[in-house]
């Protein structure tokens, strides 16, 4: 393990990607922006899993902000298509958005039996999957930069000085 590397990051509020994009978490080798499945296979611990963080909530919503599972569906498709992404390059990911989307669909008749927008629910059922991973991957797939599920965990992994790697060069414009 390297020497512990002290490192100060931007509050938990609202993304702020363009702070961290100057952190010297970059410096140090674990935030790499402009990152693929190549890289994270040179770079992630060979045999562990990587967290694939992924935008859910903002993503499995209609226009009126309502839960949709036809939303939630391609949100976990999205996901699915990162997870093979990675395979193809011998990198295992746990895809939370992939496990609970499914528990989510399997349990919704008679009576839903999740909320699949109970963001303190997913961060307490997600915080045992990211403290297991070596990594965590945060694909460039539309309403990543402004999830705020997945600023919580790229900020844990950092404070834990585990590497992060972000496919896109910086904030979704």
């Amino acid at each position: 393990m390297t020497a512990s590397l002290h490192l100060s990051l931007p509050p938990p509020g609202n993304p702020d990607w363009t702070a961290l994009y100057a952190h010297p978490a970059r410096d140090a080798g674990l935030l790499h922006f402009g990152a693929g499945p190549a890289l994270v296979a040179r770079r992630a611990k060979l045999g562990r899993p990587v967290y694939l963080a992924t935008p859910y909530s903002l993503r499995a919503v209609d226009r009126e902000g309502r839960w949709s599972a036809d939303m939630s569906a391609a949100a976990m498709g999205d996901a699915g298509r990162e997870i093979v992404r990675l395979q193809q390059v011998g990198v295992t990911a746990i895809s939370p958005v992939a496990l609970s989307g499914v528990a989510v669909h399997a349990t919704l008749y008679p009576r839903p039996m999740l909320d699949p927008l109970d963001a303190v629910l997913w961060a307490e059922w997600c915080r045992p999957i990211l403290d297991t991973c070596s990594a965590v991957v945060v694909p460039d797939i539309r309403g990543w930069s402004r999830s705020l599920g997945i600023w919580h965990e790229v900020r844990a992994a950092l404070a834990r000085q585990t590497s992060v790697f972000v496919y896109a060069e910086g904030p979704e414009r």
